[in-house]
């Protein structure tokens, strides 16, 4: 039995002499499989080696759940522009990101969806990839028991956290342990049946500052981002609004809190 090798050189001996376009047409015809899987393998390479030579990491991560950013017309690169402003970083090794396609849902259509983003905001935070966390009041909250959002006591100072008083968000820790460790929403106990105001800590038992309120006055609230929430669409007895605060392994502590500032309008 002849070897590839042998066929080929058998093959390419009836060629020699043919017309030019004559050999192309021949070779297309008996190697198309073979250069079009080449082609792809090393098309691939390629594209992996460029994606790992040109990777930035990041000067400062944010991450939106369940927001219409996207919909909205060059939020991201403005909110990019201003903060490159604000924080220093070398352009060429780092940069500013900012994720607003991030969906989370409960209804059976998105199922597969919100597996596959749970799973990644799961590797994110492992990762210590996402420095400020910005969602609806009940996604952020169910982070929040699961104790993923920073204590802001152990970032700001209480005169710090005065320039914030109007729009700081609480949780209380005493429910903590109604929660699991593990960050699929089917795993949490039902705590939308529970009666919590996050604006008054003297409402709760154990009242920590955990993040803020995405008000009119901030510029997420601004934004548009959260606009489609409404007073009717509520958990755990009030309406639902946009909530950011700092993702507790966030390596980059400094640059989260430039970035809270300004996405508050302080």
């Amino acid at each position: 039995m002849a070897t590839i090798w042998e066929e080929t050189k058998k093959q390419g001996s009836k060629m020699k002499g043919r017309p030019f376009k004559e050999k192309i047409s021949y070779f297309w015809e008996y190697y198309k499989i073979h250069t079009v899987v080449g082609a792809t393998v090393l098309i691939l390479v390629i594209s992996l080696i460029h994606a790992w030579a040109t990777s930035k990491d990041y000067a400062l991560s944010i991450v939106m759940v369940n927001s219409i950013a996207g919909q909205i017309e060059d939020i991201d690169v403005a909110w990019k522009s201003d903060l490159d402003e604000r924080i220093e970083y070398d352009p060429k090794k780092y940069e500013i990101y900012i994720d607003t396609a991030m969906m989370l849902g409960q209804d059976s259509e998105s199922a597969s969806q919100e597996y596959a983003n749970l799973q990644k905001l799961a590797a994110m935070i492992s990762a210590r990839s996402i420095d400020i966390f910005i969602a609806d009041t009940e996604s952020f909250e169910r982070y929040a028991q699961n104790q993923y959002m920073y204590d802001l006591r152990n970032v700001y100072t209480e005169e710090e956290l005065q320039k914030y008083s109007d729009i700081l968000y609480y949780t209380d820790a005493a429910t903590f342990s109604d929660y699991s460790d593990d960050v699929d929403p089917n795993a949490y106990p039902d705590q939308s049946v529970y009666i919590v105001d996050h604006h008054d800590p003297d409402s709760m038992k154990d009242p920590v500052p955990i993040g803020f309120f995405a008000d009119d006055s901030t510029v997420v609230g601004s934004s548009g981002a959260y606009a489609y929430l409404n007073p009717d669409d509520t958990f755990q007895g009030y309406p639902k609004e946009g909530v950011f605060g700092i993702v507790v392994n966030t390596e980059r502590l400094d640059n989260a809190k430039i970035g809270v500032e300004y996405l508050a309008g302080r």
